[in-house]
């Protein structure tokens, strides 16, 4: 059942404490009701007569209700239960006897009375907001709606009522109709501050981000924690396009507070989507001479920069630059020449990863994550001699580490074609306890060892390993293509090669080797206008790999297309003489 937001749970709180005092009212009120039914004749002096009828029930109400302050509801619910016998129609013990199942925590019960309270009495408040409270808990929120919208009609000029009808319209997932209702409550007090946030975070949900600029203005206006207000602002004229607005905002946020990081970021994220480069040049310099921004600082923005390249690609270079402005005023930084590595080799550019490396390791020789990024590089740039030497020197330095090194040798021995080495090698390290307990080692152990019993032709093993490494990490992508391509090439289970396939390609749609997989596994099933239509866009994506060229021209014969399937043939033979 869904929750009723903190805010409900607190105006529901205040109402009960206040329905309360109207519940002893209406005791009182019953009190007198009961006292109506009494005899008016006189008594004489001295003579001791019996309780009426009227004041044994009045009696039996105000024991009843005792009992409910003092939690004992049981008790109360049996004494409320006669008194609803004597007087039926009694609302005043309808909802009495409704919050005393309430308190038991029988809230169908509860309801049922609650509803009849509300049926006697339909203008009394208190009934109204405890039915709606009921109906929210047993997730009725139409009703809960309803009763509300009464309470609004009843009590115009009271916010409270608009408030729980508004949350109710949340709680509803009905936020076009919650947003009205806030918009209502904003004239009743315009500059309620809770209400503006509410309203602004409706509009920012709703995407209605013009009529959000407006209300976030009036908030900025009155409120405090402006810089983080006009961040936002900020932020909305961009999801507007109204790229001036949007620097002018940063830029007086930075006028006021030049070490504003979040704002400086916004500043060089503006220019880089607007392809202002010049701009991007002079915020950033101005930006880094602030005394107030510390090394730390710089160095998370140019992290925040290139985990943005790796969703987008246009702030990688920008990421570069700006490593390379704090490189040239902490030159002696080696942490900084590493990250830079970092972002050349996402940039795939090994060779220039190779020289910003060897700096971070004549800087920051303590550092393993830096040798390992060095032979990293070294193996992609095939460089193995240099990856080699440095794998010699870091497991001296780092012999607690060796495990570590491990993997990252096995993978050099499989770059260079040292099969054999590289699976000795790796299956010392699966098959030790203590990569066991280390997920990521022994991912990264297994990955390549599989890879490596894959070209051995000991693909039972390699079988074996795909599954292993995928019910550790289920979302892991290259083990899934090569899961679905080797079950492909063995004939096995080819309606989940498929399935797997079809999953690889829809998390990287541009990726010419899993089009190939998935396109192979089609022509298997021997579905081979879809295999044709996949492996074609493999081909053009990746038009110089041999394999997918080989694949179509299977293809293309099977469809009886003699001519392109002698044109893949010849182009596969000048693909095979380059290599």
């Amino acid at each position: 059942m869904r929750s009723r937001p903190a805010e409900f749970r607190a105006l529901r709180n205040n109402r009960s404490a206040f329905s309360f005092l109207l519940f002893l009212g209406a005791c009182l009120a019953s009190l007198f009701f009961l006292s109506a039914c009494a005899s008016s004749r006189p008594v004489a002096p001295g003579r001791i007569v019996p309780d009426s009828l009227a004041e044994a029930l009045k009696r039996e109400f105000v024991a009843a209700s005792l009992q409910c302050v003092k939690g004992e509801f049981r008790g109360a619910v049996e004494r409320y239960g006669r008194l609803l016998g004597a007087q039926p129609s009694n609302a005043a013990i309808h909802y009495a006897l409704s919050k005393a199942w309430a308190g038991l925590g029988v809230l169908d019960s509860a309801r049922i009375y609650s509803e009849k309270s509300v049926l006697l009495n339909p203008g009394n408040t208190s009934y109204l907001g405890f039915l709606a409270a009921l109906s929210h808990q047993q997730a009725d929120y139409a009703r809960a709606i309803d009763l509300y919208q009464q309470l609004v009609a009843l009590e115009p000029g009271n916010a409270e009522p608009l408030s729980s009808l508004a949350l109710e319209y949340l709680a509803s997932d009905q936020s076009e109709k919650a947003l009205v209702v806030f918009q209502k409550m904003l004239t009743l007090d315009p500059k309620n501050e809770t209400t503006l946030a509410q309203m602004l975070l409706m509009e920012i949900k709703l995407a209605h981000y013009q009529e959000a600029i407006g209300t976030l203005m009036m908030l900025i206006e009155q409120g405090d924690g402006k810089e983080k207000l006009r961040l936002t602002l900020g932020e909305l004229y961009l999801q507007t396009q109204q790229y001036d607005l949007a620097s002018k905002t940063f830029r007086e946020i930075l006028s006021e507070n030049s070490a504003s990081v979040p704002a400086g970021l916004a500043l060089f994220e503006l220019s880089v989507q607007s392809g202002n480069h010049p701009a991007f040049l002079d915020d950033l310099n101005r930006f880094f001479t602030v005394n107030q921004v510390t090394l730390p600082q710089k160095i998370e923005l140019a992290k925040l920069f290139l985990v943005r390249s790796s969703r987008e690609s246009s702030f990688l270079e920008p990421a570069i630059v700006m490593i390379g402005e704090i490189i040239r005023r902490h030159p002696g930084n080696g942490r900084l020449y590493a990250l830079r590595g970092i972002a050349q080799m996402q940039k795939q550019d090994a060779a220039a990863a190779l020289i910003d490396f060897r700096k971070a390791l004549l800087l920051e020789s303590g550092s393993i994550e830096i040798w390992e990024e060095f032979v990293t590089a070294a193996v992609i740039q095939k460089e193995y001699r240099s990856a080699a030497e440095a794998l010699y020197k870091a497991k001296k330095r780092f012999p607690a580490m060796s495990l570590r090194l491990q993997v990252l040798e096995g993978e050099l021995f499989f770059q260079r074609g040292q099969l054999k080495n590289a699976a000795f090698l790796l299956e010392k390290v699966v098959q030790s306890k203590k990569a066991k307990k280390e997920k990521n080692l022994y991912l990264q152990a297994s990955s390549t060892l599989a890879l490596c019993y894959d070209a051995l032709g000991f693909r039972d093993k390699s079988l074996h390993l795909y599954e292993n490494i995928l019910a550790l990490e289920p979302d892991n992508i290259l083990m899934m293509n090569n899961l679905a391509y080797l079950l492909t090439v063995q004939g096995k289970e080819l309606a989940r090669a498929k399935e797997l396939a079809l999953k690889v390609v829809a998390w990287e749609p541009a990726n010419g080797g899993y089009l190939d997989t998935l396109g192979w596994v089609l022509f298997r099933m021997g579905e081979y206008e879809e295999s044709r239509k996949v492996l074609e866009k493999a081909a053009e994506l990746d038009p110089d790999e041999a394999e997918i060229v080989g694949h179509l021209g299977q293809v293309y014969e099977k469809l009886g297309d003699f001519k392109k399937a002698l044109e893949m043939k010849e182009r596969l033979k000048k693909l095979k003489a380059k290599s």
